[in-house]
C-alpha cells in the first residue's frame, strides 16, 4: 500500500510517551481516552509536541481529532489520562483557564460573536487587561491594539466595524487573529501553543499564504498543533504528522518522506479509490428535460442578470471568487434571500420569483455552505433535525399530530444508508464529527426525494473518505433524475463532479464550459477564466 521509503512509524498508543524527548516538549500527552456513552472517540492517545515545532493531526471524520483538541483545550474533560503542558501536569476545565496557560485555538466552526465589533471579539475575556483604574474600559487603546494585531497579519479590516458585516473568509481571518497572535501580544505568554482546526476551510489564496508565513513566524517562539483535510497543506506546514483512526493513534510520519496517497492509506485503512469523484457515474444529459430554469435573476450589489438551465440528472457546478457572488445567487435561486427581478420553475411549475417554502413544497432542497449556523441545530438530536424540513407534511398528520414512529423510522434508515456513526436517532448533533454532521444536513433534505438541490460547499471541512462518501451520494442523486447546482471553492470538486461549470466574476455568469468525463477543463483555465480582466 505505501510506496518504498517511506518513513513510517506505527505507534501503539501505550508507547506514545516514550517517544517524548524529555526538556524538549511544550506538550505531553499520555492515554488519553474518552467515551460517549458506549462510543469510544478516543483511546489512549499518547504523543509529544516539540518547542518550535507544528505538529500535524489528519484521519477521517469522527477519528477523534475534535475531541483531542477539546481535550485540551479545556472544553472536554477525559476519562483517563494526562495532560502536561509547559512541563507541569494541567487540568483545565474551560477554554479560558486553557487560554490564560498560553493554550489558544481556531475551531472549526467559527466561535465569533456576530453582532459585536471585530476587536471586541478579539479581546474577548481579556477586557480586564485594558481598564483604567480596574474599572473604565479603555476602548481606545482595545481598538488600537487588534487593529495594530490585523495589520501585522496584513488584513484588510476595520477593527470598529461589526463582525458580521465581514464575509466567511474575513471572519476565519478574525478567528486566526485571535487563537495566532493574542497569546504572545496581549497576555505576553512567551512560548504559546495554538491549535488550529481546520484554519484553512474558507479562506482565499493570499490569505492562506498569509496565515502560513504566521504559522512560521509562531514557530520561532511557539508551537502548532494542526488539523487539516487538505493532506497537501499539513505535509507542507508540519514538522511531524499524527494519524487518529477510530480514535486511536495508528501512525506518526516524517512529512518528508511520504505523500498524500500514503497519509489517506493510513487514515482510512483502505487505497483512496482511483475515481474520487466517480466519473464513471457522469451519465450524459443531452435531450434530458430542462428540470431547474432560472430567468434574470438580479441582486443588487450580489449578481446580475443571470440566467441558467439544469437538466435532469446534471451537476451543474458554479465556481468563482469569494466575493464573485457565487453563495449569494445560489441563496436567491432558493429563494432564502429574495433577488429584486428574476424568475425561477421546478419542472413542469409555473415559473415565478422564488419563494423558499413554495420551492420545498415543489421538491427543492438547498443545503448551505455553514452547517452549524444554517443546516443544523448542534444540540438537538440527529432524529430532530433529520424531520426538521418535513415537520409540516411527512413527519406529522393532517390533524397536526407528530408521528414519532416515522422519524424514528426514517433517521434510522439514513443513518444506515448515509453510514452515520452515531449511537442511534436520539444522540445530539453536536457530539458528532463535521463529517457526520453534514451527512445530517443531506438527510434532512434527503427524505423529502427532492428534484433539485443546490449544495454550496457540501465538502467544506470533511475529511477525504467524507468526501469520496459525499460524491458517491452525489452520482446517486442525479442517477434517480435529480438535478444538482454545485457550488464550490474547491477546483478538483468543480471540475470532476459537474456536467457544464459556470464560472462568475463580479455578480455575473461570465462564462459556461462543457466537463464531459473525457475532456475536463483544467484548473488553469478555470482558473484563467475567474481572474480575467
Amino acid at each position: 500500500m505505501f510506496p518504498p521509503g517511506a518513513a513510517i512509524v506505527i505507534v501503539a498508543a501505550r508507547a506514545g510517551a516514550e517517544a517524548i524527548r524529555m526538556g524538549a516538549d511544550i506538550l505531553r500527552l499520555e492515554r488519553l481516552s474518552k467515551k460517549y456513552g458506549d462510543t469510544v472517540v478516543l483511546d489512549n492517545v499518547g504523543f509529544s509536541v516539540a518547542r518550535n515545532n507544528v505538529v500535524g493531526i489528519v484521519g477521517e471524520n469522527g477519528a477523534g481529532k475534535s475531541t483531542l483538541f477539546n481535550i485540551i483545550s479545556g472544553i472536554v474533560r477525559p476519562d483517563r489520562g494526562r495532560i502536561e503542558y509547559q512541563g507541569a501536569e494541567i487540568h483545565p476545565t474551560n477554554y479560558r483557564e486553557a487560554n490564560l496557560l498560553g493554550i489558544s485555538r481556531v475551531f472549526q466552526e467559527q466561535a465569533l460573536i456576530p453582532n459585536i465589533a471585530v476587536y471586541e471579539n478579539i479581546l474577548l475575556s481579556h477586557e480586564g487587561k485594558f481598564t483604567r483604574c480596574g474599572q473604565i474600559l479603555d476602548r481606545r487603546r482595545m481598538i488600537k491594539t487588534v487593529q495594530r494585531i490585523v495589520d501585522s497579519m496584513k488584513l484588510d479590516i476595520d477593527v470598529r466595524r461589526r463582525t458580521d458585516e465581514y464575509d466567511f473568509s474575513k471572519r476565519q481571518s478574525i478567528e486566526i487573529a485571535r487563537a495566532c497572535v493574542v497569546p504572545r501580544e496581549v497576555l505576553s505568554i512567551s512560548a504559546p501553543l495554538v491549535l488550529l482546526d481546520e484554519p484553512t476551510s474558507a479562506l482565499e489564496k493570499s490569505e492562506e499564504e498569509a496565515l502560513f508565513r504566521l504559522i512560521l513566524s509562531i514557530k520561532e517562539y511557539g508551537s502548532v498543533l494542526f488539523v487539516s483535510h487538505r493532506l497537501g497543506e499539513v505535509l507542507t506546514v508540519c514538522d511531524l504528522i499524527h494519524v487518529l483512526r477510530d480514535g486511536r493513534l495508528v501512525a506518526t510520519v516524517d512529512p518528508a518522506t511520504t505523500d498524500e496517497h500514503t497519509l489517506h492509506g493510513l487514515m482510512v485503512g483502505r487505497e483512496r479509490d482511483a475515481d474520487y469523484y466517480h466519473e464513471e457515474g457522469q451519465e450524459p444529459i443531452v435531450g434530458r428535460p430542462v428540470m431547474l430554469a432560472v430567468r434574470g435573476l438580479s441582486s443588487p450589489d450580489h449578481y446580475q442578470d443571470v440566467s441558467l438551465e439544469v437538466h435532469e440528472g446534471e451537476v451543474f457546478g458554479i465556481g468563482g471568487l469569494l466575493d464573485s457572488g457565487k453563495s449569494q445567487l445560489g441563496k436567491g435561486i432558493a429563494g432564502l434571500a429574495p433577488p429584486a427581478t428574476g424568475t425561477v420553475r421546478l419542472g413542469a411549475e409555473r415559473p415565478g420569483p422564488p419563494k423558499f417554502r413554495s420551492l420545498i413544497a415543489q421538491g427543492f432542497a438547498y443545503v448551505p455552505s455553514e452547517r452549524l449556523a444554517e443546516g443544523i441545530i448542534p444540540p438537538f438530536s440527529v432524529a430532530w433535525n433529520t424531520s426538521l424540513a418535513g415537520a409540516q407534511d411527512i413527519f406529522s398528520n393532517s390533524l397536526g399530530f407528530w408521528r414519532g414512529a416515522v422519524e424514528d423510522s426514517v433517521t434510522r434508515r439514513y443513518i444506515r444508508e448515509l453510514d452515520v456513526k452515531a449511537a442511534g436517532p436520539q444522540s445530539a448533533c453536536e457530539t458528532l464529527s463535521g463529517g457526520n454532521q453534514q451527512k445530517v444536513v443531506l438527510a434532512k433534505w434527503l427524505c423529502r426525494s427532492p428534484r433539485a438541490m443546490i449544495l454550496d460547499n457540501p465538502t467544506r471541512g470533511i475529511d477525504a473518505g467524507a468526501k469520496e462518501e459525499v460524491y458517491k451520494l452525489i452520482r446517486r442523486i442525479t442517477a434517480s433524475g435529480a438535478c444538482i447546482i454545485l457550488i464550490t471553492d474547491e477546483l478538483l470538486e468543480l471540475i470532476g463532479l459537474s456536467h457544464r461549470i459556470a464560472v462568475m466574476r463580479g455578480g455575473r455568469v461570465t462564462a459556461v464550459l462543457d466537463a464531459p468525463p473525457e475532456n475536463k477543463p483544467s484548473e488553469h483555465e478555470l482558473v484563467a477564466l475567474m481572474l480575467a480582466a
